[in-house]
């Protein structure tokens, strides 16, 4: 395990060094409106994420899937929090620990099993939770949050690094990997 961990490590810090050096793409994974998300904060995810388990874990097989997945609950967060700022809803800490709490009946074996079963971070799963809250509080007020999440991207203009992929109304499609732009 430890040699696949770290393979997955070099191949995350090849991956950055192309990303932030190569053909003119800056550091920026995807922007949301005004807010920055950097290929640092994607790369990050997926070495705490790796580094969190000793078992093996289904990284090895689709890294930039699982990137365009991180990518996409970064970009969906900042959308919900948005959505939520606007329509006046707050979220607190303490109702965010409740849940993490109730999630495995609070045995940390059970939390860690759905972290790796879902491919989360403890900080990535603690935001989806906090997402949670957030789209519990939205579907009275605006019905389909999805639909809602979806109108307020294209609002507020959602730009996706091509090496991730593109942005798909609430989702990053994987793209090729490729950071060149087809002509045509």
């Amino acid at each position: 395990m430890r040699v696949l961990r770290s393979s997955l490590l070099a191949l995350v810090g090849v991956l950055s060094a192309v990303l932030l050096s190569g053909c003119g793409v800056s550091g920026t994974a995807a922007t949301v409106g005004d807010e920055t998300i950097t290929i640092g904060d994607v790369q990050g995810e997926v070495v705490e994420f790796s580094e969190s388990f000793d078992e093996e874990l289904p990284l090895a097989g689709d890294l930039g899937g699982v990137q365009a997945e991180f990518l996409s609950r970064a970009i969906n967060h900042l959308l919900l929090i948005e959505l939520a700022e606007r329509e006046g809803i707050t979220i607190t800490q303490a109702e965010v620990d409740e849940l993490y709490t109730e999630l495995g009946g609070g045995s940390p074996e059970e939390v860690d099993a759905l972290r790796a079963q879902f491919v989360y971070t403890d900080d990535g799963l603690r935001r989806a939770l906090e997402d949670e809250l957030r789209i519990r509080a939205l579907a009275p007020i605006v019905g389909d949050v999805e639909t809602a999440v979806g109108e307020l991207a294209a609002e507020v203009g959602v730009e996706v690094n091509p090496r991730y992929g593109t942005w798909a109304g609430i989702r990053v499609v994987p793209g090729t990997g490729s950071i060149s732009v087809p002509a045509g």
